[in-house]
């Protein structure tokens, strides 16, 4: 695997202005409203982005090359909290970023990750968008009467927002989005065999990154023993550079816990068969959190098997809870559905990492 470090020469400008995104949105301004399904009342003290937002979420494709873009704007208009490398290279040449939003000396880390899944994308978008709303409110913001600089000063948010570029490219652009002739081809033929390249799941190598991982490989109900769209799990554990990426990012830190965002289907799952009792107590506890803000229902361990995911590698190889948020009614979730689900989900992270703070988990 490689590791380019290199900067990347970027356009740096109003980016969401030039793609048509409106910076009256209300997403951006939906900061001082609390969203929770709580019974408490959640007070929170936050200014608006004055020049509009740099993550545009008025439209379908957020793509890699526009979340690189809000990246390089977001270090430089917030280095207080907001830093960024390009990591690992996948098969299609692109490199995968890792995030980090806090304070990187902080005692305590969470592990953030999103669009594993090609058409998975809005779980990219959203991430990348709330990234920005913490970021604009770091220095005068608060959650609970506790300021976010003091949450996030104590608890770092280690996020790769995009684990599947090569996927998210060929979900969203079909062949265009291939840039090898052997992965145009597979394109076509998903296609041929009733496959719309919107429903990719899988990366370029045609294999399910999120059945790529110890933890109950190869044991997917819906297991496919060559290349495809979706299930199939590879040849072996951590074939594939993207998985082998996350666990790298795994090993960084002793994490707190780890979420993951993914759609469709507006609940959340938690927990793992065969993880520790005491780390499905953990995930069910932080499960309820995410609950609180979302309203969505909770499917456990009895529910879940292990079948090769990220959640469930984790929760055993490390002993930590896990939670995986499904988003939107369908594949890919339209965009009209965007500003709502980020109403629900915006201040889960504040109450997250408030939690962790308190030595909750």
């Amino acid at each position: 695997m490689k590791h380019l470090l290199s900067p990347l020469i970027l356009k740096v400008g109003l980016v969401c202005l030039l793609s048509g995104c409106n910076p009256n949105s209300n997403v951006q301004s939906a900061t001082n409203e609390s969203h929770s399904h709580d019974t408490e009342t959640e007070t929170s003290q936050v200014g608006e982005n004055p020049s509009g937002p740099i993550v545009c979420v008025t439209k379908q494709l957020y793509s890699y090359d526009e979340m690189l873009e809000d990246l390089e704007i977001l270090q430089q208009k917030y280095p207080q909290c907001v830093k960024y490398e390009l990591k690992a290279e996948t098969y299609q040449g692109r490199q995968i970023p890792l995030v980090t939003f806090g304070n990187a000396n902080a005692k305590r880390h969470v592990m953030v990750m999103s669009a594993i899944h090609a058409r998975e994308y809005m779980s990219a978008q959203l991430v990348m968008s709330m990234l920005e709303h913490y970021a604009s409110n770091y220095d005068n913001g608060k959650y609970k009467e506790t300021t976010l600089k003091n949450i996030f000063d104590n608890v770092c948010f280690i996020i790769v927002p995009m684990a599947n570029p090569d996927g998210v490219e060929i979900a969203q652009k079909g062949e265009k989005g291939a840039l090898t002739a052997d992965v145009k081809q597979w394109v076509r033929q998903n296609t041929k065999e009733g496959t719309k390249y919107d429903q990719i799941k899988s990366n370029a190598r045609g294999v399910d990154l999120n059945r790529n991982f110890r933890n109950g490989f190869g044991k997917d109900r819906r297991y496919k023993p060559t290349k495809n769209y979706s299930h199939h799990p590879g040849p072996e554990p951590y074939s594939e550079i993207e998985s082998v990426f996350l666990l790298e990012v795994s090993q960084m830190h002793d994490y707190a816990l780890f979420l993951n965002y993914h759609t469709s289907g507006n609940l959340v799952y938690y927990g793992c068969k065969n993880a520790q009792q005491s780390v499905n107590n953990a995930a069910l506890k932080l499960s309820n959190i995410i609950k609180r803000h979302t309203g969505s229902p909770l499917y456990g361990p009895d529910t879940s098997p292990a079948c090769g995911s990220w959640a469930d590698e984790v929760e055993v190889l490390y002993k930590r809870p896990s939670a995986t948020i499904e988003l939107g009614s369908k594949n890919p979730v339209p965009i009209a559905e965007f500003n709502g689900l980020y109403k629900k989900n915006l201040w889960i992270w504040a109450d997250i990492a408030l939690a962790v703070m308190n030595s909750q988990f």
